[in-house]
């Protein structure tokens, strides 16, 4: 356990670098509430409807368990609702968890039609992990107006571990000048599957819309 401790030190202080320190938020691994609903809010919905100006627009959210929880299948858990633009106002949406430094939101994506009701569904299996993301891609179609986020409770207790890579330079000065001396890192980087966390959203905007 110490040694895990040690590595996941080692592996923030390379990502952080010389910037803010960026405070470690452990893996929530349970969630029980007796207040949750029975069907998602939409009236309070995030809009992803792009700017104009921006072929790629990102949103980052945080779900919490202290904010709105919904019950499913017998399963309670935090949500939140994104609004999604009108067809052909964009070619592709991707939705999912932000990679944190202890920690991925373990996600389940459904999407609703205008009267909250469910369209669409994706398999474990396509959730990918992509640069800063575990996400799913989906195209929107006429009849879905809403994402709902959720959290998925099977990986909850799990690990994702990856290896990170990081490079220093050293300045030696001599009597004849300076010369550089660089050095690899590599440590191990596990992030626990958890019932809170980042979420980020990135629309990729229609090419043909001015």
């Amino acid at each position: 356990m110490r040694t895990k401790l040690l590595l996941l030190a080692a592996a923030s202080a390379m990502l952080a670098g010389c910037a803010t320190t960026v405070p470690i938020q452990p893996a929530t691994l349970s969630f029980d509430r007796a207040d949750c609903v029975s069907t998602p809010e939409t009236v309070t919905a995030v809009s992803l409807t792009p700017d104009k100006d921006k072929k790629i627009w990102v949103l980052d959210s945080q779900l919490s368990a202290s904010g709105p929880c919904l019950e499913r299948n017998g399963v309670s858990a935090p949500y939140m609702v994104f609004a999604l633009p009108d067809a052909g106002r964009t070619k592709m949406v991707e939705l999912g968890a932000g990679l944190e430094l202890a920690r991925v939101l373990s996600p389940r994506v459904v999407l609703l039609d205008a009267e909250g009701a469910e369209t669409r569904s994706f398999a474990r299996d396509q959730y990918m992990f992509r640069p800063g993301l575990l996400s799913v891609q989906f195209v929107p179609q006429e009849n879905e107006r809403y994402a709902l986020v959720t959290v998925d409770p099977e990986p909850i207790g799990q690990s994702h571990d990856t290896i990170v890579a990081g490079t220093s330079v050293t300045t030696i000065y001599t009597g004849f000048g300076a010369s550089n001396w660089r050095s690899g890192h590599e440590a191990m980087m596990s992030r626990g599957f958890s019932y809170e966390g980042a979420v980020r959203a990135l629309v990729y905007r229609a090419d043909e819309e001015k």
